[in-house]
């Protein structure tokens, strides 16, 4: 036989070859993505820390729960943590994206829809199907 029909790439028995790719590809796209999330989390985590600390001397109110912790202080913090997280997911996004296309020279394929997006969807079409009644 001139290939294996067991590989990734290679044809199969019952024609799946692109079933078998883009399996391939989501699960490559993850690996790449762990690859660069963990250490770019990391790093945003010690930014955020050390934004903190150059702004208060005192240590972040990570438990609203504690009695010492001031209102103005829990919003700064809880700003400063959403602004760590949404760079992180940014960073990872598009490093990921790169780095697919650097390694395949395809372009990646498409993320999945969020929840917002799936509603929104979901939204349109109801009023479309309304609208043509």
């Amino acid at each position: 036989m001139g290939y294996d029909a067991g590989w990734v790439g290679f044809p199969n028995a019952d024609g799946r070859e692109e079933l078998d790719m883009a399996i391939a590809s989501k699960v490559g796209m993850k690996v790449i993505n762990l690859a660069i999330s963990i250490p770019v989390g990391i790093a945003t985590k010690k930014i955020v820390e050390r934004a903190w600390a150059t702004a208060r001397p005192d240590d972040p109110p990570r438990k609203v729960k504690d009695i010492d912790t001031q209102w103005g202080d829990a919003i700064a913090w809880a700003l400063l943590s959403a602004t760590g997280i949404v760079v992180t997911e940014y960073i990872t996004r598009q490093g990921t994206a790169v780095a697919y296309r650097k390694i395949t020279g395809l372009e990646p394929p498409p993320p999945k829809p969020s929840k917002a997006a799936k509603k929104l969807s979901q939204a349109s079409e109801k009023s479309k199907a309304t609208a043509d009644d």
